[in-house]
């Protein structure tokens, strides 16, 4: 029930149905991990011990879903440069707390991470003829740093006859996303509301605290996340680093 900041890791294991999914993307397999809220007190033998035991996964990315710096980039060399360690390709947008402490370095940044920034684009993965495409929004706070987002423009350029993946760190984005041809939307920011009972603050201001859901025809999933913010401990609401497997037809979760 109690859990100390970066003490475990913990892995969950989900298949998501999509139903227009190419046959060439069957079990395409996504590490989704978000809210890492790196500061200079984050331990390194944890960020060691999450990028040795990702390495070891048989996937084809991983999805960082926002929140990955809590403190200026100067202060964390250490552990970013534990981070940079990640042998997959990870394809990363913003979530409040990045823009706060590296709004104008966070390209800069990701870039040196070896990473690939998503914010307000999209970028198409191929597989012989057929293809997936990856679309990430920057924070819904954005416009409060001086980001201009545009989702409907953005949203209107994807080919509605390929799968689309939605990274958006907060789950209000999904009333964007639903009313475009988005199949899955990962986000995290809630961390399930990380000490009980705080998960029905959470809820007043986002539509979805944790797990799977469904908005039409969009599917999110959103994560408890990997770190913690404010209190470097959980009650209730264990950590995550999530292992999606993406099949066609219905989700099941094990």
């Amino acid at each position: 029930m109690f859990e100390k900041a970066y003490a475990r890791l913990n892995f969950k294991n989900l298949k998501i149905g999509i139903t227009n999914l190419p046959s060439s993307f069957e079990d395409f397999t996504i590490v989704h991990l978000s809210d890492l809220h790196v500061n200079a007190k984050t331990p390194l033998p944890a960020l060691e011990e999450l990028v040795l035991n990702l390495n070891d996964l048989d996937i084809d990315m991983v999805a960082l879903t926002g929140d990955l710096f809590d403190a200026n980039p100067a202060r964390i060399r250490a552990q970013l440069e534990r981070l940079s360690r990640i042998k997959h390709p990870v394809y990363f947008v913003s979530g409040n707390h990045d823009l706060l402490f590296t709004r104008k370095e966070l390209a800069r940044e990701i870039d040196m991470l070896g990473f690939t920034l998503l914010d307000n684009r999209f970028i198409t993965l191929k597989r012989g003829d057929e293809a997936l495409q990856l679309v990430g929004l920057s924070d819904a706070f954005s416009r409060y740093f001086g980001i201009k987002r545009d989702p409907k423009k953005l949203f209107s350029e994807l080919d509605a006859q390929i799968p689309s993946i939605l990274l958006a760190h907060q789950p209000k984005d999904i009333r964007l996303a639903h009313t475009f041809p988005i199949d899955l939307q990962l986000s995290g920011h809630t961390h399930g509301g990380q000490i009980y009972p705080f998960g029905y603050v959470v809820r007043l201001f986002q539509p979805y605290l944790q797990g799977l859901h469904v908005k039409n025809k969009t599917q999110i999933f959103v994560t408890t996340g990997y770190g913690s913010w404010g209190f470097d401990f959980r009650f209730c609401v264990p950590s995550e680093v999530v292992i999606l497997k993406l099949t066609k037809g219905e989700e099941r979760e094990h």
